[in-house]
């Protein structure tokens, strides 16, 4: 713990001149030692030694955008007894792939989409990845794609639940390869009230050519390293009815204060923690326990 506040304390000066939202913040993805990483099955049991007093990212840090629940939302004014958030992300130096995992209460779960690819019609969630750690204005900019969204919704509605910008549609780049996997489970009801934890995994990708041709051998894979930032944002859709034949969003949750589809934020990835006994599990965590309980 004294490396990790170590790091953090160099990378103050660093990212308070940078460009990233919000400002002067940084989170942190906690490092899983080889042989630790979580199976991505939608079942977050083997999270749960991570201490969230250090890498829970909870509802209160969370920004309401593009206003769908309102204007002028505090950060963190999300109603609990609509909604309650939890976002964690990891990273391994063995595998060299990110891991985040959402734990998401909602009143009323809704798949009523007409349109199976207007996936942010329906409660779904978006993470996005920008290993490269530009800005908003240097992103995606001419022929190459350095910033890459991950977008899914479940349950699977007519055979969709997964989309991805800017590059579309890749045969490739799909869920279960060795790019991106994605899972969910849920307690309570399917479609109604409950509580849905999502994992995903991606490699992360430094560039590749913005097309739909584009090929896995034209991708540059990026290399994780203790210590860096990377650029990253979490963001919940929340939908409460409809018909599922227009946008009926209640609201946008996000770690960046300006909006979807880019990665914003700032996340370190944390040196190992010899704090964490990688061998506990959800019983033997107090904090685990705690926010289980609050949902």
């Amino acid at each position: 713990m004294k490396k990790l506040l170590s790091i953090i304390a160099m990378l103050s000066v660093v990212i308070s001149v940078g460009a990233h939202e919000p400002p002067g913040e940084l989170f942190v993805a906690v490092q899983f030692p080889a042989g630790a990483e979580p199976t991505i099955d939608g079942d977050d049991s083997d999270w749960s030694a991570v201490p969230l007093e250090q890498y829970g990212i909870f509802s209160d840090l969370l920004y309401s955008i593009h206003g769908f629940a309102g204007e002028n939302i505090d950060r963190g004014g999300l109603d609990a007894s609509s909604m309650q958030i939890r976002h964690i992300v990891g990273w391994s130096a063995s595998t060299n792939n990110l891991y985040m995992t959402s734990r998401v209460y909602d009143n009323i779960h809704v798949t009523v989409r007409q349109d199976p690819g207007r996936f942010y019609w329906d409660d779904s969630f978006e993470y996005e990845v920008s290993p490269q750690n530009l800005t908003r204005d240097e992103n995606n900019q001419g022929e190459s794609a350095n910033s890459f969204s991950y977008k899914f919704a479940f349950p699977v509605f007519q055979e969709t639940f997964e989309w991805y910008r800017p590059n579309r549609n890749l045969p490739w780049l799909t869920a279960g390869s060795q790019w991106v996997d994605v899972a969910a489970s849920y307690e309570g009801e399917e479609f109604g009230e409950s509580t849905y934890t999502y994992e995903a995994r991606v490699l992360p990708i430094n560039s590749m050519p913005k097309s739909e041709e584009a090929t896995e051998a034209q991708v540059e894979v990026h290399t994780l390293s203790e210590g860096e930032v990377i650029h990253m944002t979490l963001t919940i859709n929340d939908v409460d009815g409809g018909e599922g034949d227009e946008d009926n969003r209640i609201g946008m949750w996000s770690t960046s204060p300006v909006g979807c589809c880019h990665a914003d934020s700032d996340f370190l990835m944390a040196p190992a923690d010899p704090a964490i006994s990688w061998g506990a599990t959800a019983v033997e965590s107090s904090s685990w326990g705690r926010i289980k309980a609050q949902f």
